[in-house]
């Protein structure tokens, strides 16, 4: 019996884990590089993880109680038993040292587990771990900074807004799918109409990328993942490759611009991944310039603002000029660079006068750029400026103006004499209800609702004529005393996409006689065959 009863004893203590600690143990992937698994203490009735949190100086974090052990196929393992170093559920703060270290006890691992997950804190930010191993050390290894070899991108493209694509593909390093990260996607405006497209990126199980972008002009866009960003510059035909690492991605920031700043190692390769290195570079140079913003929009005067955004720009300006310009390999960056100040600039002189409904806008001269040595930009009468990171928030600032302003105010005899000289003869009846509706007489005619609808069904494209004309002299004067002439590009772009919002809204097409009339501003050959584009694209919508 004694016998028996030994050999029970031995056979159960085989099935028990024996003690032993890992030190830095191997991982496959992690979704941020806040949280590292240092060492794993195997017992027979427990297992405990020490971990190392390490984040951004005197911020702080919260750990949950939802913290779990899983296998490779999502099978729980088992639930975190106990933390020591810090509290559950209560917020805690990184001192100058960012350095935080924590021991977070589980149940026994089974002996026949050999990697696995760590998944936690799903209320406030999820973190995993995934593929920590059992029988193997992490091998640390310092990747070394890109090098590249500086060549000279393509030139300024001529932009004809053809409809063409391009192709962005990349990897990202330090991927894998139990991570459960989502897709990648690109928001891509259109330029004309005003309306977004969502694109998006799926992300295979290596981490690799690919995806064809309907495009027609350079753009400078975003390729969004969670709430982190990859910057990058593509132009039609072009084939673009990114690749950079998850950690460094997911690194926490401050300021929205250390995104980028985190991504050492983030490489560009392709015809202009020398122009999007380029535009990096002086984007890292003011990294920290939104929250100054953000002071100087709520606290300054408008002769201060005006100031601050001034001496900014100049600044930019300086910074530009001693960054790129002297490398004949670097002209298209430098021309990008400046646009991008300079309808940041711009943008932010019209956010200002919305914020604080003041005229001081309006008094704001255009900042020429003949003051400045590369007068040949010529911003706003270039189409190159279409490729502007800020471009389409200038566009947009400037038709929220227009947008904000009282309707044209008409006279009785301003109404009718501009009916009569686009052909509608009125009758005595239909002069008095004018005379009524526009506040002339105080006594109504018989029979008015009536009169006035047949006359607007009669009517309705001489008075959009007659109000588009007179909306249109408006806004030429609005911009010739914002900015500038009203003959150039930007504006003749402003006029195509406003027929393009006229067209959505009316219930019968438009000739192409009362859109060359509704359009006298657009004499650009290209924005002309767009407006063709759009006529076509209304009819064939109407005819269904």
């Amino acid at each position: 019996m004694r016998a028996f009863l030994l050999l029970l004893l031995s056979l159960g203590l085989l099935s028990l884990r024996a003690e032993s600690i890992l030190i830095a143990p191997a991982w496959k992937a992690r979704n941020t590089p806040v949280i590292t698994i240092d060492s794993i203490l195997l017992r027979d009735t427990m297992s405990r993880l020490y971990i190392t949190l390490k984040q951004i100086p005197h911020t702080t974090l919260t750990l949950h109680d939802d913290w779990v052990i899983q296998d490779s196929l999502g099978g729980l393992i088992g639930r975190v038993k106990d933390m020591d170093g810090a509290d559950f559920n209560r917020i805690f703060q990184f001192d100058t040292d960012s350095i935080i270290a924590i021991e977070m006890d589980f149940p026994a691992l089974p002996s026949s587990l050999h990697e696995f997950d760590l998944i936690g804190n799903k209320i406030s930010g999820e973190m995993r771990v995934i593929g920590v191993s059992l029988t193997r050390q992490h091998q640390a290894s310092t990747p070394s900074l890109p090098q590249f070899r500086t060549t000279s991108s393509p030139p300024i493209p001529v932009i004809t807004f053809e409809p063409d694509s391009a192709l962005l593909q990349g990897v990202l390093v330090g991927y894998h799918h139990r991570l459960g990260l989502p897709d990648g996607k690109i928001v891509l405006p259109d330029l004309f109409t005003g309306l977004q497209t969502t694109i998006t990126v799926p992300i295979a199980a290596d981490g690799s990328f690919a995806v064809r972008l309907p495009v027609t002009h350079p753009m400078q866009q975003k390729l969004v993942l969670c709430d982190r960003y990859i910057p990058f510059y593509i132009e039609p035909a072009d084939t673009l490759f990114i690749q950079v690492s998850l950690d460094e991605l997911f690194a926490p920031y401050r300021y929205i611009g250390e995104i980028e700043q985190n991504c050492l190692h983030l490489i560009y390769v392709g015809r202009n991944a020398q122009t999007n290195r380029d535009l990096r570079q002086i984007r890292l140079q003011n990294i920290g310039e939104n929250e100054a913003w953000f002071k100087a929009l709520n606290t300054l005067s408008p002769s201060q603002y005006r100031l601050f955004e001034e001496n900014k720009f100049k600044v930019k300006l300086q910074q530009i000029k001693a960054t790129l310009l002297d490398e004949e390999q670097t002209k298209k960056s430098y021309f990008l660079s400046i646009l991008n100040s300079y309808y940041l600039y711009l943008s932010h002189l019209l956010v200002y006068n919305m914020i604080n409904k003041t005229d001081t806008a309006c008094e704001y001269e255009f900042i020429k750029l003949k003051e400045y040595p590369f007068d040949t930009i010529r911003a706003l009468n270039n189409p190159f400026s279409t490729a502007s990171e800020y471009y389409l928030d200038f566009i947009s600032l400037l038709e929220n103006k227009e947008a904000t302003a009282p309707p044209p105010v008409w006279s009785c005899n301003e109404f009718m004499a501009a009916l009569e000289e686009r052909g509608i003869a009125l009758s005595p009846v239909e002069k008095a209800a004018l005379k009524f509706a526009l506040g002339e007489n105080s006594t109504p005619p018989s029979r008015l609702r009536e009169i006035i609808q047949q006359l607007n069904e009669r009517s309705e494209k001489e008075q959009i004529s007659m109000r588009e004309e007179r909306l249109r002299n408006r806004r030429k004067e609005v911009y010739r005393r914002l900015l500038s002439n009203p003959d150039d590009f930007t504006f003749q772009l402003l006029e195509t996409r406003r027929l393009f919002k006229l067209l959505q809204s009316l219930r019968q097409p438009l000739s192409t006689a009362e859109i060359e009339e509704l359009t006298p501003s657009v004499q650009d050959p290209h924005l002309k065959r767009i407006i063709k584009t759009l006529q076509w694209n209304t009819r064939r919508r109407m005819r269904r």
